[in-house]
């Protein structure tokens, strides 16, 4: 499939998907939120997720530069286990 991106032709192969949601099926995003209603509260006190359709978001604030890496790097891993 060759797509045009920002004036560049972009090609990809096709794969097999095991894993996901069903796109287009009308129980679709119900079963993602099923899926995705956890996540908030493993980070909870360290970052804020935002979540928008399929797409999610950390907030991750401190006054304190090296704490807030470290809560970066926390909330990461979290994330990374979690998936």
């Amino acid at each position: 499939m060759i797509k045009t991106l920002y004036g560049l032709n972009c090609t990809s192969d096709w794969e097999l998907v095991n894993h996901g949601v069903p796109q287009g099926s009308i129980l679709g995003p119900l079963i993602f939120l099923f899926y995705i209603n956890d996540l908030p509260q493993l980070v909870r006190g360290i970052a804020s997720p935002i979540h928008f359709a399929d797409d999610t978001s950390f907030i991750v604030s401190n006054f304190n530069q090296r704490t807030m890496n470290k809560d970066i790097d926390l909330v990461l891993q979290i994330a990374q286990k979690w998936f």
